[in-house]
């Protein structure tokens, strides 16, 4: 009951106004189950003395970042009219002075912990050393992506260039005796940043100590200026999505992909946990993600995997990208719940429809662009007429332009035959689909229903739009809802891009409306 009166709020009340009450701290993030301008970017530098600061004794005492705190926008103007050295007030936006601690390298390197330096990241580790001396070069190419995503910094009054200090922790007990975990922090769980440092335990595999790296960076990047108001499944989504990341033989990173396979990505598991939640249950409403709460991410990956599965299928959506995109120049201020409106439109059931198919589809290498469906509500057929509709073998749902009426029966016929792979060879087929070859339980290419139900369908039956209907080639199919019929060739959802052919399917109405099917329910 509780997931249909959301579904009740959804349709009839209003969406959005929840949406500016999403908090914006940060909980733990989870874990796997200049001046530096005479250095060049990318040259990472192990250093046994300090390169940006003067050095102290020790170490100065940490400073505690608040996060709300940036400088103000604009320097006290002077109020004299007389003197030669009057200026106009500064309105210039400056990013929070540099208020990193200065550590003693000699005495943090006698106890294990070494430091490693490049123009965007400030490392101490006892990690392996030949590990340790690749991880700053990351974050140098992640500086240039996050400036292209979120936009460039502002400078600060200094006229520093922007570096973040990180601690990767094998023994973190070793750090907390050296004093440089801040006693102000908030407990770490596996990861957590304050300001423009970061703390992070160890991870075993290379992918995920990199992504959780990156993780907290992205954090540092984005929420360094302070006062954000974006809320926490998209702080944490996004950081997620920016840290999911390939990188090839040359060491040339891209950021922000969808994983295309398992084994590179090697502790990450975020598709893992979707797939195995909605194996138990249909997927959460895009309202339950974005309601999610700090806590909720504590020792629980799986609040991580939809947050950032819901950033996904918004950032690589063929309509939604361009808006969702321009989320990241306005997390602070009361713009982001006003741009998540503007973006969603007044369709929310629409939109969160686009989503559970989403979901419900997510494998790993997942093809936004081809997958993605575009709705368009079907219209009613008299009886014993027809319609007819294309169906592209490279693309995922697609309208027939038909709405249906339950109880009712069509007869379904399919013409035409397409190509599924060219590799090894091209596998040729016809809208029965290719025995030797299956995919969730069907032939290869054999077409399959789906219906979007009308709107007050939705309130009776919250979980049609998930079921599908394989019929094949010919078939009598009655309709267990009414609402729009949708078409498609049955492939892997990462498999689309090499098809290529269409059939043409034919829909006749054969009967007048009879007792609904309960099972749909």
């Amino acid at each position: 009951m509780n997931r249909l009166a959301s579904m009740l709020d959804c349709i009839r009340g209003p969406f959005y106004f929840w949406l500016a009450l999403a908090g914006c701290v940060l909980a733990a993030c989870s874990s796997e189950k200049e001046p530096s301008v005479a250095v060049d970017e990318n040259v990472v530098v192990e250093a046994s003395e300090p390169m940006m600061r003067t050095e102290k004794e020790d170490s100065v005492a940490p400073q505690p970042v608040k996060l709300a705190s940036p400088q103000p926008d604009s320097a006290p103007a002077t109020t004299s009219t007389s003197s030669p050295d009057f200026q106009k007030p500064d309105k210039a936006r400056y990013r929070p002075s540099d208020q990193r601690p200065v550590h003693n390298n000699q005495r943090l390197e006698l106890l294990g912990i070494r430091c490693y330096e490049s123009p965007r990241l400030k490392l101490y580790t006892d990690i392996d050393p030949q590990i340790a001396v690749t991880l700053p070069p990351v974050i140098d190419q992640a500086y240039t992506a996050l400036a292209d995503y979120f936009g460039p910094l502002p400078p600060d009054r200094e006229g520093t260039e922007f570096q973040v200090t990180g601690y990767i922790m094998q023994n973190r007990a070793l750090f907390k005796e050296a004093g440089v975990i801040l006693d102000s922090l908030p407990a770490i769980v596996n990861g957590r940043h304050q300001g423009a440092q970061f703390w992070m335990d160890a991870q075993s595999q290379p992918y995920y100590l990199r992504h959780l790296m990156l993780h907290e960076y992205t954090h540092c990047y984005s929420m360094i200026m302070g006062e954000i108001s974006a809320p926490v499944w998209y702080l944490e989504g996004i950081a997620e999505s920016m840290a999911t990341h390939t990188m090839d033989s040359d060491g040339k990173i891209q950021f922000n992909v969808m994983p295309h396979n398992k084994n590179d990505f090697g502790g990450l598991g975020r598709i893992t946990l979707i797939e195995e939640a909605v194996a138990q249950a249909p997927p959460k409403l895009i309202q339950e993600v974005m309601r999610s709460h700090p806590a909720d991410y504590i020792f629980n990956n799986e609040a991580y995997a939809w947050s950032w599965a819901l950033c996904q299928f918004f950032d690589k959506h063929p309509v939604y990208a361009k808006p969702f995109r321009e989320l990241a120049h306005h997390m602070q201020g009361s713009e982001f719940p006003k741009k998540i409106q503007a973006m969603l439109g007044d369709d929310y059931a629409k939109v969160n429809d686009a989503w559970m198919l989403f979901a419900r589809n997510l494998q790993p290498g997942y093809d936004s662009q081809n997958a993605a469906v575009t709705f368009s509500t079907g219209i009613s057929l008299p009886p014993e007429t027809s319609a007819t509709a294309t169906v592209n073998s490279q693309q995922g749902w697609q309208s027939s332009g038909v709405r249906v009426t339950q109880g009712v029966v069509y007869e379904i016929s399919a013409t035409g035959r397409f190509t599924l792979a060219q590799e090894p060879k091209p596998w040729e087929s016809t809208a029965e689909g290719i025995s030797f070859q299956y995919f969730n339980g069907q032939p290869l290419g054999r077409l399959i229903i789906m219906l979007q139900p009308d709107l007050d369908m939705k309130l009776t039956y919250p979980n049609a739009i998930m079921k599908e209907y394989p019929v094949g080639a010919n078939t009598s199919w009655m309709a267990p809802v009414s609402g729009t019929v949708y078409f498609r060739l049955n492939d892997a959802w990462n498999a689309l891009a090499d098809n290529s052919g269409a059939v043409e399917v034919t829909l006749l109405q054969k009967s007048k409306p009879i007792a609904g099917d309960e099972s749909e329910k």
